[in-house]
């Protein structure tokens, strides 16, 4: 991880500097800096950074669990370890190879996306072909990059997550998503929460920590607070399509993450939603009014999309008839997967002429985050060799035999890939 960028101080004479400050700047200021800038005379002016000036925060490893949760804790945890136990004594009649291939399973992979016509359940397919240990797997892979907020705050990247906490706020707040508001009589108030995401390099090293801060969508009330909800994602024959073009002509590529995505797309005329200030950062009888869209609104995703096709099309990346998240240009091809989005162009500058127009776009703008070429989509690894794309995932397979305990030790030989 790379090290906080230093700030000069702010001081009486220099307060004006800060106006500048990127919302990831005003996220490192100190108690002292921060301090200053809510006093009276300028208060007027950053009063959109209400909750990142505030001194009212609670920082990570302060939560005291009482001793009936930390029997409780110990009791989840015991229960973890023997099944764990229980599952690694398993001995199950995996079958061969050759008779995997004559099961109803192998009907089922050969012909996935058509009626298989397969007469048995779903748990007698599981039971009889598959070992639960993969449960196991993708339970605690998921798990270690998706933690709560008791253990995101007290994990050994507590401090990652904090600061991740602190630029999230400051960033909704530079675009002015809500104003904080005395709790209103009578009104409905949407629950809050943080959502934690540790994204990854393909082989497994940590690449960024991300904190969002999102509405308790669950409790809206239909036909009050929201109505339409869908959006599309890229479908995966565009992106197997667009890797193929990408070695058969040569194509540079470019991913970028929209920073703050759902929160681009605006609230329909009439909507007023009000939700709770966010843990860590709350203050006393007091609430948001949201401004913008948020994530974790039920609308949010639409609302989003539609604002993104905008913005392509403004930079004159017309959308596919065949793939609305596909958009074609004269001289660059776009694919987005929510707020992921990958560009291929013959010449990087195009690239680059694209991705600062999108910044710098007054009525449409994107917070766009440039992160390389497209080695890293999703997860997967794409190396280029001889025309080819080599496409690998070695860091999530080590995560998976790790959560087995396959990594060493006493482990049991495993004589299928059934096992």
């Amino acid at each position: 991880m790379k090290k906080p960028k230093k700030f000069g101080t702010v001081t009486s004479t220099t307060w004006e500097d800060a106006l500048n400050y990127t919302a990831r700047d005003m996220a490192h200021l100190s108690k002292a800096q921060r301090s200053h800038l809510s006093k009276s005379e300028y208060r007027h002016l950053y009063r959109h950074y209400q909750v990142t000036l505030s001194p009212h925060r609670v920082p990570p490893r302060v939560a005291k669990l009482s001793a009936k949760k930390l029997k409780y804790k110990q009791r989840i945890a015991d229960r973890i370890e023997s099944a764990d136990r229980m599952l690694m004594e398993m001995d199950m009649n995996v079958p061969t190879v050759e008779e995997l291939m004559s099961s109803p399973l192998a009907k089922c992979i050969h012909l996935a996306s058509n009626n298989t016509n397969y007469s048995g359940s779903t748990k007698e397919l599981i039971a009889n072909y598959v070992h639960p240990l993969f449960l196991k797997a993708k339970a605690l892979a998921s798990a270690e990059d998706n933690p709560t907020w008791n253990q995101a705050m007290n994990g050994d990247a507590a401090d990652h997550y904090w600061q991740a906490c602190k630029n999230e706020l400051a960033t909704l707040e530079k675009m002015k998503s809500w104003e904080v508001v005395d709790i209103p009589a009578g009104k409905h108030i949407l629950g809050s929460t943080w959502a934690f995401k540790l994204k990854r390099y393909p082989d497994g090293r940590p690449k960024k920590y991300k904190a969002r801060f999102v509405a308790r969508g669950d409790q809206q009330i239909a036909g009050v607070e929201f109505n339409e909800t869908y959006a599309p994602v890229v479908q995966w024959t565009t992106v197997r399509m667009m890797l193929i073009l990408e070695c058969m002509l040569g194509l540079n590529s470019c991913q970028a993450d929209v920073e703050c995505a759902f929160l681009h797309g605006a609230l329909e005329p009439g909507e007023e939603i009000y939700m709770q200030m966010p843990r860590g950062f709350k203050q006393e009888g007091k609430c948001f009014r949201l401004r913008r869209s948020l994530y974790g609104l039920r609308q949010a995703p639409k609302a989003f999309h539609t604002y993104l096709v905008k913005a392509l099309e403004q930079q004159g990346l017309m959308q596919s008839t065949l793939d609305p998240c596909l958009f074609v240009g004269e001289k660059v091809v776009a694919i987005t997967f929510v707020d992921d989005t990958l560009f291929w162009a013959k010449d990087e500058k195009d690239l680059t002429s694209v991705m600062v127009a999108l910044r710098n776009a007054k009525e449409y703008g994107l917070l766009l985050e440039n992160e390389g070429d497209a080695a890293g989509f999703l997860g997967v690894d794409l190396k280029k060799e001889n025309g080819q794309i080599v496409m690998t995932q070695t860091g999530l397979i080590d995560r998976i035999i790790s959560a087995l305990g396959l990594e060493g030790g006493d482990i049991r030989p495993k004589l299928t890939p059934a096992e």
